[in-house]
């Protein structure tokens, strides 16, 4: 009868190599599901909030080719102190690493039971878009830097991507 137990020692440390790559592999992947869960939960039954990113660091993950961030929020909420939490983000498919820089201010859903649970749902929208685009780009002034400043809206998810495409035309036509 053969015994299904390694001999040698490469043998013993090649199945306890594998062993705990297949391992960590099914921590990881479990991690992110449950990640995943309790921001689907939190965005759909969460209190609203505000929150400033604080660091921004690239976790070099990557999930079908977007990478994984880890930001340090400074949360706020009416009612209670701010506080500090850590939120892991895969960017979405257009969006860019500018897109969640320091110091951006975000719109927040956090666990009523658990504040450290803290999922993103956008950027904040300070005021109207009309404010931004027509008072913030001076008939005469420079149009390279006017469609730089219409495109860093876009990325930031301020203004759609009609209004970047008529204001973008608006200002070529002064050209």
């Amino acid at each position: 009868m053969d015994v299904l137990i390694p001999a040698t020692p490469a043998e013993i440390f090649v199945t306890l190599l594998f062993g705990g790559i297949f391992l960590y592999a099914t921590w990881v992947i479990g991690s992110f599901a449950r990640d995943a869960m309790v921001e689907r939960d939190v965005l759909k039954h969460g209190e609203e909030a505000e929150a400033t990113v604080l660091e921004l660091r690239d976790t070099g993950l990557r999930i079908s080719r977007r990478p994984i961030f880890e930001l340090l929020l400074e949360v706020r909420q009416r009612g209670r102190a701010s506080y500090q939490a850590r939120v892991r983000k895969r960017l979405g498919p257009h969006q860019s690493a500018g897109s969640l820089g320091e110091g951006m201010r975000l719109s927040v859903k956090l666990d009523r039971d658990d504040p450290s649970k803290v999922a993103i749902v956008g950027a904040v929208k300070t005021a109207p878009v009309e404010a931004f685009v027509i008072q913030g780009l001076p008939s005469t002034g420079d149009p390279v830097k006017a469609l730089k400043d219409l495109q860093s809206m876009l990325d930031n998810e301020l203004i759609t991507q009609d209004e970047y495409a008529q204001k973008k035309a608006e200002i070529l036509s002064r050209l």
